[in-house]
């Protein structure tokens, strides 16, 4: 059986509407995979799973909240398998770029 591709491959990126709700969607959940990789690089895994179950918590309880956190939950798992190394780079090269004051 072979594995369905990857939704946000760079066709899809290239031509979805940057506006519109499943781009607000995967950059939701792209965000919460490179917090989860900020938080692990510097207080370990036991912490980045913690903060991303308390985010998930934390969105359970609002409007559309069981909804919202089953896609999170989808791509995030989806977003890491297929582009974790590439946001572990972005997020490197962002906490070396000098902060503004």
């Amino acid at each position: 059986m072979s594995e369905k591709p990857y939704p946000f491959d760079d066709a899809w990126k290239a031509s979805v509407d940057r506006s519109g709700l499943e781009w607000m969607a995967y950059c939701e959940s792209a965000n919460l995979v490179k917090r989860y990789i900020r938080t692990r690089l510097r207080e370990g895994k036991d912490a980045a799973v913690e903060e991303f179950e308390a985010t998930c918590e934390l969105y359970a309880k609002q409007a559309l909240g069981p909804a919202r956190v089953a896609r999170i939950r989808e791509q995030f798992q989806l977003i890491w398998t297929h582009e974790r190394e590439a946001l572990k780079a972005r997020v490197l090269e962002e906490d070396a770029l000098p902060k503004a004051a």
